[in-house]
């Protein structure tokens, strides 16, 4: 790499244009020089606007493989003459397995690297040089952390491994820099993890008074407008509840979680949401924090071979059973219509407002979800589920009849932690948080109909490193 490029920060910032939250609209930008980029408040949100555009548009991050991997590993879906498919049976090295976590790890450790340079340059400048750069530093830190908190859950081991297993996890890269960065243990990670989000909670006290109850996708409002679509402050409270829900920690998790909640910004969907396509969309109620993509949809549908048949695409052979299971009020949980369409998830499937003009009119934001209210309710219920099983009931049921569910509570039933973990998967599905879920019990996972990978077994859980990153240590 030159001394030129080492100069310069490649931000990708897509020509997005939406007739509603006008941050999307900015102009595109190629290589920016770093001394042009960081001396105003426009550049820093150029900057920021970049890295979720990095989110939203990069192979390998969530418009790609940070939701299909963990679907494909669960047996959510499979994916024929693909090396998902391989991946999912533990076959690391098989057909093109191998070159799609090399994909993910560079494109994850590539952004990480464009949000250090924005910090290193906010730690210059100081949090008083512009109106909002102790937003940009809470949202640049927490971007750091989510990024590194996926790579965690997919190349780290189970935190109920053995402490030599967990010695090795993935680099915590802090700093903009060109050189090798040590391994963290697990432990170590999320220590880092939760550091940042710790810090990034105190930046963005703003979003107590930015961040409205009552949203919709109309224009104005600059960088502080659409918070949804931002690492806002209930984005990281959302995100230390699922880091620590997913060390172990149900305490603290629950903790974050009621501070979402309690927070009255969110609130569930009415039934008529459901009623329309519910692919590629931010709900304005719902959502905690999602980023912005006009192309996720149809660029999965062209990378997995999929036409309006999705022959390519094949979901579980009991996806349907979870969505009858006799525990919908109307004989109908309403998520399977608006979810699904035939045997396909309608997230994979194009539709006009995608191949067309990138417009959309509707409650929504086009985008991917990445976090939303019902997650909260559910570590809570879970939280509460040995102190006080009455309570872990009612807080389930608040979510549930928004689906179209009976209230566990009027059939005289009681939250059980099978009951939970079932809701969850029906809730993510298509989500990529199924065989996370899994991967924190321990679960075995029914790779096809005649192979069962243990979940005892650490290697059905932490995917290999890339050789490439191997092979970059050594030669170093």
């Amino acid at each position: 790499m030159t001394n030129a490029m080492k100069k310069t920060i490649t931000i990708f910032i897509a020509a997005i244009m939406l007739g509603g939250c006008s941050f999307l609209d900015v102009n595109p930008k190629g290589e920016v020089f770093d001394n042009d980029m960081f001396t105003s408040a426009e550049g820093y949100e150029d900057a920021l606007y970049g890295i979720y555009a990095e989110l939203g548009t990069v192979n390998g991050l969530y418009s790609d493989y940070l939701y299909w991997i963990p679907e494909a590993l669960s047996a959510n879906v499979s994916i024929s003459d693909n090396g998902l498919q391989y991946m999912a049976m533990g076959q690391w090295s098989a057909f093109n397995a191998s070159s799609i976590r090399t994909t993910v790890w560079k494109s994850a450790y590539s952004t990480i690297n464009h949000v250090n340079n924005i910090i290193g340059h906010l730690e210059k400048g100081g949090e008083n040089q512009f109106p909002h750069s102790r937003l940009y530093k809470g949202e640049a830190l927490a971007l750091r952390a989510l990024i590194h908190f996926e790579m965690l859950r997919l190349f780290g081991a189970p935190v109920w491994a053995s402490s030599a297993d967990k010695a090795r996890a993935i680099p915590y890269v802090d700093r903009y820099s060109f050189s090798i960065t040590a391994f963290s243990s697990v432990d170590e990670a999320y220590d880092k993890i939760i550091k940042d989000l710790e810090q990034a909670e105190l930046c963005l006290e703003e979003d107590g008074q930015l961040l409205q109850a009552e949203r919709n996708n109309a224009s104005g409002g600059g960088f502080t407008s659409c918070r949804i679509l931002h690492m806002n402050l209930y984005a990281v409270q959302a995100l230390l509840a699922r880091v620590w829900w997913s060390r172990g920690d149900l305490d603290t998790a629950a903790g974050y979680a009621s501070k979402v909640i309690e927070s009255g910004k969110f609130t569930f969907r009415d039934k008529s949401a459901f009623v329309q396509y519910d692919n590629g969309t931010l709900d304005l109620k719902e959502t905690i924090f999602g980023v912005y993509s006009t192309s996720s949809n149809e660029k999965n549908a062209k990378k997995y071979g999929l036409s309006s048949s999705g022959s390519s695409f094949i979901l579980a052979s009991d996806w349907k059973a979870l969505y009858n299971d006799g525990s919908a009020l109307t004989g109908s949980d309403y998520r399977e219509s608006a979810w699904f369409d035939g045997s396909r998830l309608r997230v994979l499937v194009n539709n006009s407002f995608i191949e067309g003009t990138n417009s959309y009119s509707g409650p929504n934001i086009l985008g991917i979800n990445i976090l939303r209210i019902s997650e909260m309710y559910y570590i809570l219920a879970e939280q509460l589920l040995s102190s006080d099983p009455d309570k872990a009931t009612g807080v389930y049921d608040q979510a549930i009849a928004s689906r179209g569910l009976d209230k566990l509570s009027s059939l005289d039933k009681t939250l059980n932690a099978d009951i939970l973990f079932a809701e969850r998967r029906k809730e993510f599905y298509g989500e990529g948080l199924h065989w996370h879920d899994c991967k924190r019990l321990g679960k075995d996972i029914k790779a096809d109909a005649t192979t069962i990978l243990p979940g005892t077994d650490i290697n059905t859980y932490r995917i290999p490193l890339p050789t490439s990153e191997e092979s970059n240590r050594e030669e170093r």
